[in-house]
């Protein structure tokens, strides 16, 4: 079978999902160039200054952004265009893409496709197909966007980030419980209560908006900001037990979270995952072989502690989960998902059993 073209649109960085399925579609033989969003937008500290000088430059750096999506497409001749998200994609570009005959899709992976910086609306209808990685977002994008042309296709893992990293030298201090990821009011509740309950300083937290926590407990517990690509991987192999919490409802969605980005990361990056339970986690792995699962706050604190003091199963479940994850949860499964239903449009039917 001879490969496809792909040209592939959003942020190129080490470790972003969006690098991991271009990556996904060139361990399946296929040819890839992605366009990197974040070679156009800059980042720039918290101060008023920069970000204001990122806004006044935001329109410029769009234009150049869709400019060399168009020039890809209309040098590279791709056989599909795959637009993941969308940030600064402008209508005009898809267009261009349909008029040149190129198939194109999106892939959301967000709980809501509203109030998104950046985000036109009006491109969602011009995709010839769009994959959720919300099992509601089907019926969402429907009722929400008239849309019908909708998948629904899980985060993975990047088997070049996510993979047990060993390190002579301790980046996270071995943290007895960790948790990665941006703060939101269903998170923080939980986390505030599992900091009372075992002390500040036997849990760590990354990411963004945590030093706005009102418990005063929570805020002693976090470490810093975001922790990106290997070290991110590293600072889960590294900790006893990681946490996989979810989003809670937002405008625009029926649901919050089932199934997360960390879902597939913790277990692929050989960290023991302590998960909220949902009926979706289990079609992914096994509660009590493969992961352990928690449904309210004392369970949450509860399992935590069994987990802390029973280190030769909290061993034998992370090992089962990764081995799970990378049979069945990297980008290149997920990627095999997107070529099989451009093959199926461009015969102009579509595999049993798939929407």
């Amino acid at each position: 079978m001879n490969g496809f073209r792909i040209v592939v649109a959003g942020e190129s960085w080490h470790g972003s999902s969006c690098t991991g399925l271009a990556r996904g579609f060139r361990e399946l033989g296929h040819a890839v160039e992605l366009v990197g969003l974040d070679r156009f937008f800059p980042a720039v500290d918290r101060s008023f200054a920069a970000r204001g000088a990122r806004r006044a430059l935001s329109p410029l750096y769009r234009s150049q952004f869709n400019r060399r999506i168009r020039d890809a497409v209309r040098r590279l001749r791709p056989d599909f265009l795959v637009v993941f998200k969308g940030t600064a994609v402008a209508p005009e570009t898809l267009t261009d893409a349909r008029r040149r005959g190129v198939w194109s899709c999106n892939f959301w992976p967000d709980v809501s496709t509203v109030g998104h910086w950046g985000v036109d609306q009006r491109i969602f209808g011009l995709f010839d197909h769009l994959f959720t990685t919300k099992s509601f977002g089907i019926a969402d994008l429907e009722t929400r966007l008239g849309l019908t042309n909708v998948s629904f296709l899980p985060h993975a893992s990047d088997p070049l980030v996510h993979r047990p990293i060993a390190s002579a030298r301790s980046l996270a201090g071995k943290p007895e419980v960790s948790f990665l990821g941006r703060r939101s009011p269903g998170k923080e509740s939980l986390l505030a209560t599992l900091a009372d309950a075992i002390g500040p300083e036997r849990l760590a937290v990354w990411g963004d908006g945590w030093d706005l926590a009102e418990s005063s407990a929570l805020r002693r517990a976090v470490r810093g900001g975001p922790v990106y690509g290997d070290f991110y991987a590293m600072t889960i192999g590294e900790s006893r037990i990681n946490l996989g919490l979810l989003v809670e409802r937002m405008p625009g969605a029926s649901s919050g979270d089932l199934i997360t980005s960390r879902t597939f990361h913790i277990p692929a990056s050989g960290g023991f995952l302590l998960h909220e339970r949902t009926e979706e986690l289990a079609h992914y792995f096994e509660e009590g072989r493969e992961v352990a699962c928690f449904g309210d706050p004392a369970e949450l604190v509860e399992k935590v502690m069994y987990y802390l003091d029973n280190e030769p199963e909290r061993a034998r479940i992370a090992e089962a989960g990764y081995r799970r994850c990378v049979r069945e949860n990297r980008w290149s499964h997920r990627a095999s998902v997107i070529v099989e239903k451009f093959r199926w449009s461009a015969r102009g039917t579509a595999p049993e059993g798939t929407s």
